[in-house]
C-alpha cells in the first residue's frame, strides 16, 4: 500500500468531485435566500407600495448574505485551486464549512425580520464569524499539509492568506459588534460598508502570490 492510501488520501477527479459538491450546496443556499423576498398574495393597488417599502429590510438581509456567500464562494474556490489532493480531515472541514453557509438563510431571515434588534444582528455576526474561522481552518489544513497542494505551490503563502484573510475578516464582525451597541442600523450599514471595502484591503495585505 501507497503512503498516499495508508493516509486516506485522494487525488484527480476525487477532488473534483468535492469541489462541485461544494459549488452546488452554496449554490442552493445562495439561492433559498431569495424566498425571503416575497409579497403577500392579492393585494390591491394601493397596498403594493406599503408593503414593498415593508420589504426593504428583508432585501437588505439578502443583498448583504448574497455578497457574503459570493466572497466566501470566491475564498473557498481560491482555497481549492492550490489543492491537488484531500484527507479525512480536509473533507470535514469542508462539511463543516458548507454546514454554516447552508445555515446562512435562516441567520439572514433574522434580520431581515427582526432588523432593529441587537440579538438577532449578533446571532448573523457570530455565524459569519464561525463560517470564516472554518474557512480560514480549510485553508491552514491544507497548507499543513504539503501532500495535498499543488506542486510549486508555497504552503506559507497560503497559510499567510488564510491567517490574514481570518483576522481582517474578524476585525470587520468586532467592529460591527461593537457599533450595534450604539445603533444595530448603524452595525448594519457599517457592516456592509466594511465588507465592500474587504476585497480591497484584503489584497494589499496579501499581496504576495502564492506560488
Amino acid at each position: 500500500m501507497s503512503e498516499p492510501e495508508r493516509r486516506g488520501i485522494e487525488r484527480g477527479r476525487e477532488v473534483e468531485r468535492t469541489i462541485y459538491f461544494s459549488d452546488a450546496v452554496i449554490a442552493i443556499a445562495i439561492t433559498l435566500l431569495a424566498l425571503e423576498l416575497r409579497l403577500p398574495q392579492d393585494l390591491a393597488s394601493g397596498e403594493i407600495v406599503r408593503h414593498l417599502v415593508g420589504l426593504l429590510p428583508r432585501l437588505y438581509a439578502f443583498l448583504i448574505s448574497f455578497w457574503v456567500i459570493a466572497a466566501y464562494w470566491m475564498a473557498h474556490h481560491r482555497i481549492f485551486n492550490y489543492i491537488r489532493a484531500y484527507d479525512g480531515g480536509l473533507l470535514r472541514i469542508n462539511f463543516l464549512f458548507l454546514m454554516w453557509i447552508v445555515l446562512m438563510p435562516f441567520s439572514s431571515s433574522l434580520i431581515g425580520g427582526y432588523g432593529d434588534l441587537q440579538i438577532p444582528f449578533l446571532v448573523y455576526v457570530s455565524h459569519l464569524m464561525l463560517a470564516t474561522l472554518t474557512l480560514s481552518w480549510l485553508a491552514l489544513h491544507a497548507a499543513r499539509n504539503p501532500h495535498l497542494m499543488e506542486p510549486g505551490v508555497d504552503p506559507y503563502a497560503v497559510r499567510r492568506y488564510g491567517t490574514h484573510r481570518m483576522w481582517l475578516m474578524l476585525a470587520v464582525f468586532a467592529l460591527a459588534i461593537c457599533a450595534s451597541f450604539l445603533n444595530v442600523y448603524a452595525a448594519e450599514f457599517a457592516l456592509a460598508l466594511l465588507f465592500v471595502a474587504r476585497p480591497e484591503l484584503l489584497e494589499r495585505i496579501t499581496s504576495r502570490k502564492v506560488t
